[in-house]
């Protein structure tokens, strides 16, 4: 499979969730960049940006989850 040794395990439910994280970061990116924000609520700019950040903080949470999830073979010699 690879040469390098594989240190973490992440679950298929990790795998999806990083996946929707990072798309909902994207679009809401996206549209903060690509939208002329004059044609925008006023409260739309903050809520975007919220959505940004709360994705984000949920983005690092699951990859602090995978790095706790070392395979046995890695605590071993680590």
């Amino acid at each position: 499979m690879t040469d390098e040794h594989l240190v973490f395990g992440v679950t298929i439910d990790q795998i999806d969730e990083l996946n929707t994280l990072l798309r909902t970061i994207t679009a809401n990116g996206d549209a903060m960049t690509f939208c002329d924000t004059s044609y925008l609520q006023p409260q739309s700019v903050s809520t975007l940006g919220e959505a940004i950040l709360d994705s984000a903080l949920a983005l690092r949470e699951i990859l602090d989850q995978v790095n706790e999830q070392r395979l046995e073979q890695e605590r071993a010699s680590g």
